[in-house]
């Protein structure tokens, strides 16, 4: 993810430590398929109402909105365990969010962003604001979830005398972004980025309003 070999992304865990999961948080809107294996009677397409809530046979109202899917059909399974012997539930979103990365730090309008509308880390930038006079241009870092579940840092880093902006663009332009990434614009240099981080939840909490960040603790 380089343009010449003055520029280099590099790649660092941020705590080897801690151990997370990103779930998807139901919404208002949202389309569900409950689905119970051994009732086929009992299965329902529902959609989630402003309140939070659905209602399904034997079960009334439960609250869906800030649950995963996986954490909805555990509470539907407890509940109808008082009706149904060994009940099965699965609960499938049928309308999921589009993939989105998330620009927090020293820019100019931290936000959201539909990937479709922010596939490198330059785009992405560019849809926030830009960086502010006091974002460190040259120490950006793309933040993700490794496939085993750790914070992983891609930092746009320079060395020796350093890059001129175009050329620093020119490489974020070869920095491609993947879903739920999260760019991070620190105030100076690299060792803030590990500062920003140390409270993941006060980092992620104001744009992740659609995922759950967890904490797997071992």
């Amino acid at each position: 993810a380089t343009t010449n070999q003055t520029l280099r992304v590099e790649v660092g865990v941020l705590d080897a430590a801690r151990k997370f999961e990103v779930m998807y948080a139901l919404q208002p809107g949202d389309q569900l398929e409950v689905f119970l294996q051994r009732h086929p009677d009992l299965s329902r397409k529902v959609t989630i109402r402003p309140d939070g809530y659905i209602s399904l046979p034997l079960v009334d109202e439960v609250r869906a909105a800030g649950k995963s899917p996986g954490e909805l059909a555990g509470i539907l399974k407890a509940l109808l365990s008082v009706r149904l012997k060994d009940p099965e539930v699965n609960v499938i979103v049928l309308n999921p969010p589009e993939p989105m990365v998330y620009v927090v730090g020293q820019v100019g309008a931290p936000k959201a962003l539909p990937l479709r509308q922010a596939a490198t880390l330059a785009q992405a930038l560019a849809q926030s604001g830009d960086a502010t006079k006091a974002g460190a241009l040259d120490s950006i870092s793309v933040i993700r979830l490794n496939k085993d579940g750790y914070l992983e840092s891609h930092v746009l880093d320079t060395y020796g005398k350093g890059a001129s902006q175009p050329e620093i663009y020119m490489a974020m332009s070869a920095v491609l972004l993947r879903n739920n990434d999260l760019i991070l614009v620190p105030e100076s240099y690299r060792s803030q980025i590990l500062r920003a981080l140390q409270d993941t939840s006060i980092a992620l909490a104001p744009l992740f309003n659609v995922l759950i960040l967890r904490e797997i603790y071992r």
